[in-house]
């Protein structure tokens, strides 16, 4: 897939389209820029771990995997968004929290987070397991350097 084309899928799963959005007047909450900031984070953090590889968004072939991995990084950020601006306010009894969805966010992540790291462990295994020249690794001895060398 294209970064539009994953743009578009970010934006489905986190039902960004602006429709159904009525405290952003019914405006996408994130732009294209946002979104793309979210896909190559998640792309970077599947690309990390072990065994580490070095995809890239075109030739990533698990495209559920690296959208889930962008919505974690999205939620994350959401999360630290929401905790800079909570306000808590107590008077005589009455307590009001404003923009407190921090836990609300953190239990998403939560969730949402072991799925994504046991689909991408198991995604590394097939990957690299059926890459080519992946039977041929071991480490070489002092032995093989010098065959076919007569002294």
């Amino acid at each position: 897939m294209t970064l539009p084309e994953y743009i578009v899928e970010l934006r489905g799963m986190l039902s960004d389209d602006g429709g159904r959005n009525i405290l952003n007047k019914k405006m996408p909450q994130y732009t294209d820029a946002q979104l793309e900031f979210f896909i190559k984070r998640g792309l970077k953090d599947v690309n990390s771990g072990i065994p580490a590889t070095n995809f890239t968004l075109e030739e990533f072939t698990e495209d559920d995997l690296l959208v889930n991995a962008a919505v974690i990084q999205c939620c994350i950020a959401e999360g630290l968004l929401q905790l800079r601006n909570q306000i808590d306010y107590s008077d005589a009894g009455l307590s009001i929290s404003l923009f407190n969805k921090t836990s609300g966010y953190q239990s998403w992540v939560g969730f949402l987070l072991t799925t994504y790291l046991n689909d991408k462990a198991d995604y590394k295994k097939s990957v690299i397991g059926s890459s080519p020249g992946s039977g041929f690794l071991g480490i070489n001895s002092a032995f093989s350097q010098d065959w076919g060398t007569e002294y």
